[in-house]
């Protein structure tokens, strides 16, 4: 297919028109404007320098980045600047690579007829749905500006929130894969030279370290063998929920039930709903639409799932609030305050009041977690060493004991 520019008078309004138009060649072109009721004036081919896309791995655009790119689109719009010069000044000063190859691409497009929201999705494989439908919105509503202000503070408050759990995270993940690795290198190396010692002197041994010489012989026996059912067990849950619909959704939901991280999944997906939700709507898309888009981001796979299951209902004409509350998945608040921002006619507004609780709940819930985390990590890791300290003395301590009742 080849693309083709054109400017057009409509035969019934003498209105003029220009747009882009893909078709096998020229002629269908201009015959396909002609049925539509078209007298082309200007037309031209479009040389695109970008058809063939040369990023590799499908690398996914980082909300730092993204809130700093939509920031510099607010501000461009707002000083006034045509949309193509402001794309190429925004892809001038955006540092993530992904970013600049889409925003060139889009530039191109733009440039050759295309408006910004098609361009977006055409070149946008790395671009979250949010960013794409939001775009849509707001071209639709001639509000950009303010839609790129607001997508901004999204992507920024989206990006500190994750940042802030997995800075937490660090410390106790580091101490324990340390830990993990410490106790097998321990018990496949160290053990079994001092079971050869204990065994070469007589001894009586005693239960602890029978146990972890068990332990041990097993480990060293059959290492190859765990690690080949660990890397089983991984690799089959990760199939079953790509391929299995019901597993995948069993599985998300037995994600909200563990204490503690469960409520944090719960909280952050609420947090998820309330936000997009909130972004769409201002951005006009009606409730429907929002509610599909916003179940798309929600990254428990449970929640989004129940969300999207909404849809048919609040197209029929039933309540939000009402048609969330009967899925069960989400808090009661979420589905009290829906219906009270439906009630008042301050949907939007009450959806970013949710979406700003429940953003401080997951920061707060957290960081008590990572709290009591690293002390019960700690705790855990000197129950290890205490275990196999005694595993190890005790038996010398008895060697001792009857060497000096022999002497």
């Amino acid at each position: 297919m080849k693309t083709f520019k054109y400017s057009a008078r409509r035969i019934s309004s003498g209105d003029v028109q220009d747009g882009v138009i893909e078709a096998n060649s020229q002629d269908e072109a201009i015959a396909q404007l002609k049925e539509d009721g078209l007298i082309v004036s200007k037309f031209e081919e479009v040389q695109t320098a970008h058809d063939i896309d040369l990023r590799i791995g499908g690398r996914r655009a980082k909300e730092k980045s993204l809130a700093i790119m939509c920031n510099q689109f607010a501000i461009v719009l707002k000083a006034g600047l045509p949309i193509v010069r402001t794309i190429e000044l925004v892809a001038d000063q955006t540092d993530d690579k992904t970013l600049k190859a889409i925003l060139t691409d889009v530039a191109d497009d733009v440039a050759a007829g295309y408006s910004l929201a098609d361009s977006f999705e055409k070149h946008g494989s790395g671009l979250p749905v949010t960013f794409i439908e939001t775009v849509h919105a707001g071209e639709n509503s001639g509000n950009l500006d303010t839609v790129f202000e607001r997508l901004s503070n999204y992507y920024e408050k989206s990006a500190k929130s994750k940042g802030k759990v997995k800075s937490a995270m660090i410390y106790p993940s580091f101490v324990m894969g340390v830990a993990v690795i410490v106790v097998a290198v321990i018990m496949v190396f160290a053990v079994p030279t001092f079971k050869s010692t204990f065994e070469s002197m007589g001894a009586d041994l005693p239960l602890p370290t029978k146990l972890m010489i068990s332990a041990s012989d097993f480990m060293t026996r059959y290492f190859l063998v765990i690690v080949g059912v660990i890397a089983a067990i991984v690799v089959g849950i990760k199939l079953l929920k790509r391929y299995n619909e019901n597993f995948r959704i069993a599985w998300s939901r037995l994600a909200t039930r563990v204490p503690v991280i469960g409520k944090i999944i719960v909280m952050s997906a609420s947090s998820q709903y309330a936000g997009t939700m909130s972004i769409m709507m201002t951005a006009g898309l009606p409730v429907v639409q929002a509610v599909d888009v916003a179940a798309k981001t929600i990254s428990n796979y449970y929640m989004a799932h129940a969300l999207a299951s909404v849809e048919p209902a609040v197209e029929s004409g039933k309540p939000l609030a009402e048609s969330i509350a009967r899925t069960e998945a989400f808090p009661h608040l979420v589905s009290e305050m829906t219906g009270v921002g439906e009630d008042t006619g301050t949907l939007e507004s009450t959806l970013e009041v949710i979406s700003e609780y429940y953003d401080n709940e997951v920061e707060t819930l957290t960081a008590r977690a990572i709290g009591l985390l690293e002390p019960i990590t700690i705790v855990i890791l000197a129950v290890i060493v205490c275990v196999i300290l005694l595993a190890v003395y005790l038996p010398m301590f008895s060697i001792y004991g009857s060497y000096n009742n022999a002497a």
